[in-house]
């Protein structure tokens, strides 16, 4: 058993020998394969979104082809960011859609229209991010509103003891008064997102007033954060089967994305 949590942790990128690991993997012995895994059917995933009422997971027919790229360990930095950029993009979108809205009559080309926008000016938004990885969200979430302020939380988790560690944050003067959009691409364990929401209460914001955006969650970090903060929103594009308590990533998982989306990763190690 350890040495197949070894191996997968290889492949991932987590240990400085994959190169040697995932060769031993693609071998002639067939008994020492990487494991297939299987996502959750959609009954399953009804039940989860039954079981969490602010839980959203995007329509697979949205996602399951970037979604596909991007886990492939084949897949090179260019086209790993612009997938996880369109990703991302789905993702904003589908959290502004579930802002508040305000209807008045405008006049089009042609006639007048009732007209359903945003209640909240760019500036009433903030977006959160969660140090490093969270920052890629943000090139996509200035497109969209580029009004909205930035915040940023430095969480890393303790390689030793798997444990989240606080270091660092800067958010808006303000930003209790504000929709708070936070976002990490990988939810696994929820112990950084929920430090992370934490210190958004001790600022005063209010759960109702957090959106958390995550590429790829699982069950165990939903349950956690959804026990803890009951009020808030999550927007996930997909739910992976299997935590790998041992690592603490999720599988089939990405990887480690902040490596391989700021491309800290040695090319060689991603490929393998």
């Amino acid at each position: 058993m350890f040495r197949n949590l070894i191996k997968i942790g290889g492949c991932l990128g987590l240990l400085s020998s994959s190169n040697v690991l995932c060769n031993q993997i693609k071998g002639k012995n067939q008994d020492d394969q990487l494991p297939h895994y299987h996502f959750l059917n959609d009954h399953d995933l009804q039940k989860l979104q039954k079981k969490h009422s602010n839980l959203s997971i995007i329509d697979k027919s949205y996602t399951e082809h970037i979604l596909s790229v991007i886990r492939d360990v084949q897949t090179d930095i260019v086209d790993f960011r612009k997938n996880a950029d369109r990703l991302i993009r789905i993702l904003i979108e589908q959290a502004i859609s579930q802002i508040d809205k305000k209807k008045h009559i405008k006049q089009s080309p042609l006639g007048y229209y009732d007209a359903h926008e945003l209640k909240f000016q760019d500036e009433e938004i903030c977006f959160v991010s969660i140090l490093r990885s969270g920052n890629a969200f943000l090139i996509e979430a200035l497109k969209v509103m580029t009004g909205a302020s930035i915040g940023q939380i430095l969480i890393q988790r303790n390689e030793e003891t798997s444990q989240p560690a606080y270091f660092f944050q800067k958010l808006p003067q303000n930003i209790k008064d504000q929709q708070v959009i936070l976002v990490d691409p990988m939810l696994a364990t929820g112990g950084s997102a929920s430090m992370a929401l934490q210190i958004l209460k001790n600022h005063g914001v209010k759960e109702e007033n957090i959106t958390f955006l995550t590429l790829v969650s699982c069950e165990q970090g939903l349950g956690k954060l959804f026990s803890e903060y009951p009020k808030i929103k999550i927007i996930t594009a997909q739910v992976d089967p299997i935590l790998l308590k041992n690592i603490n990533y999720l599988a089939p998982g990405i990887g480690d994305f902040g490596d391989r989306y700021f491309g800290t990763v040695k090319t060689n190690q991603a490929q393998q």
